[in-house]
């Protein structure tokens, strides 16, 4: 060996010497650090795993902004920023779509417009109630001169006292500016016999006549006798009782017209008409429209001598009231005829269906009872003013322990208010309608929703002065010493077009709206799909699964740092 490499080696001498040692006291240190290193490694791997997990759904997600969350080697402030921004986000769109689920909830139901319009002779023609402002025949019962002598303190016939109750229950404003009701206080059998006796005949004349499109009826067979809060009144195209009512009315309330009872019915609110196009079918329903294909009562009698001053608010004429077939009149939508006046009526039907999506909602969500829904005591069809009668009656029976007359058909084992009655009968029918009116109120029972298929009657009126003198003179019409004190008028109904725009209860928002219109927030606010949730469902779930059985527990995340660490 040359001198030169002996040097170096002995150089190296020293160095070696110093390894050795710094071996020898690592020897001596590494019992402490093999003591301490699993505490290390079980507080790190698991905090690893996690931060891995994360990164990787961070940068693989589909949702908007989450990447610059989780990206590496960004700044704090970067990242603050970016989760400030979409917490934000999600806020403003959950809030959103809190308030498209609250609308839907409240109100999925809208009317609008059918796509198609609708024939005339798919619906009825309405039922039409002429009620006469004369109410009694003075041969048999003079309410003025009744009253005359009751102020004058005089004594009053038999006759009088008997129907002077039974004309009170018409005669209210009178009779209570009077004060005459307060020994009237008692129940009231036999109304109806009563009044009838007392009113007028209806063509005592013979020259009112009924005219169907076109064609002559006999009104003794087509008008209907019903008692209405004005009285006695006749009605044209409505149902027979046993139709409407669940109990057959009998005694001193029923159908006055026997031809009626023969006639079946071939119509149903919901269903409409059986098919095939007979105009003779029940409830009539019109083909054409315009004044020959309506309803014309020409000439209806009133006897100048049988006017009252004093009741019905001195008012002369008829009021008229058209509602469904199916239904009592509701006189408080009544519009006059006056005398020697002509009088035309244009209809305009108003028709409501619902759509098949409406069928699986409760009648709560939808605002309106099929006729199955329902269950009405009285009446055999549910509409909502047959509901409201129905309740009307219960409710003032409940507070006064009677009934109005007019509503003796609804229930005839309760006894009839008499005209001492009238304040508690008023004051019961308000509280009622403030009770049924508010939505809110806990007393609230009947819930009187409309039909689902609901179908009412708007009219535009017109009216001129009738010469029937000089008509009557032209015909040669003779005329008695009671033509010369008579009033004559005459009442055409008839539907104004064709054709009409019937409405539909339709969804507003339905289970395919909603989605939709939260779908549109979250893509539109940070991005998310259902993509996106199947994403979160796969890394919570299956992923980790998946890791665990390619890299062992401790690796769940399925990241080299990780594995290292194992």
């Amino acid at each position: 060996m040359s001198q030169k490499n002996v040097k170096i080696l002995h150089e190296d001498l020293p160095i070696l010497k110093l390894g050795s040692i710094y071996e020898a006291k690592l020897v001596k240190v590494s019992p402490l650090l093999k003591q301490s290193s699993p505490v290390k490694e079980q507080k790190s791997v698991p905090y690893k795993n996690l931060r891995n997990y994360l990164r990787q759904y961070c940068e693989t997600t589909t949702i908007h902004g989450i990447r610059y969350i989780g990206e590496r080697g960004r700044l704090f402030l970067e990242r603050l920023a970016w989760t400030t921004t979409w917490i934000f986000l999600c806020a403003y769109c959950l809030t959103l779509i809190h308030k498209a689920y609250v609308k839907w909830e409240r109100s999925p139901v809208i009317v609008t417009f059918a796509t198609q319009e609708t024939s005339i002779s798919r619906i009825p023609f309405p039922a039409v109630t002429v009620c006469p402002d004369v109410k009694f025949d003075v041969e048999v019962f003079n309410f003025t001169r009744t009253l005359r002598k009751m102020v004058l303190g005089r004594k009053l016939t038999q006759q009088e006292k008997i129907h002077l109750p039974f004309a009170s229950l018409i005669c209210k404003d009178a009779m209570e500016l009077g004060n005459f009701t307060a020994n009237l206080n008692r129940t009231l059998e036999n109304v109806a016999s009563h009044l009838l006796e007392m009113l007028p005949e209806f063509d005592p004349l013979s020259t009112t006549t009924l005219k169907w499109m076109g064609r002559m009826l006999d009104y003794n067979d087509e008008l209907i006798l019903i008692p209405t809060p004005d009285g006695m009144c006749f009605t044209f195209n409505m149902l027979p009782f046993y139709q409407i009512l669940r109990i057959k009315p009998d005694g001193d309330w029923h159908n006055y017209s026997t031809d009626l009872t023969k006639r079946t019915l071939s119509w149903s609110l919901e269903q409409g008409y059986s098919p095939g196009d007979d105009e003779h079918e029940y409830p009539r329903r019109t083909f054409v429209p315009g004044v020959n294909g309506g309803l014309t009562i020409r000439g209806i009698f009133t006897n100048d001598s049988h006017i009252d001053a004093l009741c019905m608010e001195s008012l002369q004429g008829f009021k008229i009231a058209l509602h469904l077939p199916c239904e009592f009149p509701n006189m408080e939508k009544h519009f006059r005829l006056p005398l020697n006046q002509a009088l035309l009526v244009a209809i305009k039907p108003s028709l409501i269906t619902v759509s098949r999506e409406l069928w699986n909602y409760p009648p709560s969500v939808r605002k309106c009872y099929f006729a199955n829904e329902k269950y009405l005591a009285s009446f055999l069809v549910y509409t909502q003013q047959n509901c409201l009668d129905e309740c009307l009656a219960n409710y003032t029976y409940s507070i006064c322990g009677c009934t109005p007359f007019y509503f003796a058909l609804v229930n005839e084992s309760v006894p009839v208010c008499g005209p001492g009655r009238d304040h508690c009968v008023k004051e019961s029918k308000l509280n009622y309608l403030k009770i049924e009116g508010n939505s809110e109120s806990k007393e609230q029972q009947c819930e009187c929703l409309p039909s689902c298929t609901s179908l009412s009657y708007d009219v535009e009126t017109s009216q001129s002065e009738w010469r029937w003198k000089k008509a009557f003179d032209a015909m040669n019409i003779s005329r008695n010493k009671m033509c010369y004190s008579a009033h004559f008028s005459t009442l055409y109904v008839y539907y104004k077009e064709l054709l009409f725009l019937s409405c539909q209860r339709n969804e507003l928002y339905g289970l395919l709206e909603f989605f939709s219109n939260m779908g549109g927030l979250l893509g539109l606010f940070i991005g998310f799909s259902v993509t996106s949730a199947v994403e979160i469902l796969y890394f919570c779930t299956f992923r980790i699964m998946s890791n665990i059985k390619l890299y062992g527990i401790k690796s769940w995340s399925g990241t080299q740092d990780s594995a290292k660490t194992k």
